[in-house]
């Protein structure tokens, strides 16, 4: 078996795709996954999330008050469940606007979004309040994440996400069960796997 060598063409786009991974999405949400993958540093995993808030399959609705969830008014709407064996001990989370976040009135509060990482796995944009994900804590975001090119992250310590549920939220009080007109994202999470035994 000879020595098979990849071009740097080849290379590139193998990188460029990474491994398809499966979040296990939400039934209210997993339509509106565009893709998700991971790519491997060393001990670094990071995974890449699109999110098409608007798909014309399956809208969501935006909870409406601050921490309220965007999702589906009836489905569970929770990205992905933050285990270590999938993701690594989780570090960063960082979010990335590429279009500009709306709902139909034209609203979604000067600060956009937040991400939220909730106890539970049954959160739904019913605007009843934040407590619709089981719980859970906010995963501030350190600017305004709603206009386009908006890049915001928020370090995590001590593990302190593992196993939690990931939901997309209102960062301010904004139209309630309004359907979201416009809005991609793309999620990433930074996670550490700890070395082999020696």
């Amino acid at each position: 078996m000879g020595n098979r060598r990849l071009s740097r063409k080849r290379l590139y786009q193998v990188e460029k795709l990474g491994q398809k991974v499966d979040l296990e999405s939400g039934a209210g949400i997993k339509d509106n996954i565009v893709s998700a993958s991971q790519h491997r540093q060393g001990q670094e995993i990071i995974t890449e999330i699109a999110i098409d808030l608007a798909a014309s399959g399956n809208i969501l609705k935006d909870g409406g008050g601050d921490k309220d969830l965007i999702g589906h008014a009836s489905l569970p709407s929770y990205i992905t469940q933050l285990t270590v064996a999938k993701f690594g001990i989780v570090t960063e989370v960082r979010v990335v606007v590429a279009e500009i976040i709306e709902n139909d009135d034209g609203d979604i509060g000067g600060d956009g979004i937040d991400l939220v990482a909730g106890d539970g796995a049954a959160g739904i944009a019913d605007g009843a309040g934040g407590t619709a994900n089981g719980g859970g804590t906010r995963v501030d975001m350190t600017h305004s994440v709603r206009v386009k090119g908006a890049d915001a992250s928020a370090l995590v310590v001590n593990n302190g996400l593992a196993d939690k549920y990931l939901y997309i939220c209102s960062a301010e009080t904004s139209t309630a069960s309004s359907p979201m007109a416009t809005g991609k994202i793309i999620v990433y999470i930074h996670g550490f796997v700890a070395p082999d035994d020696l």
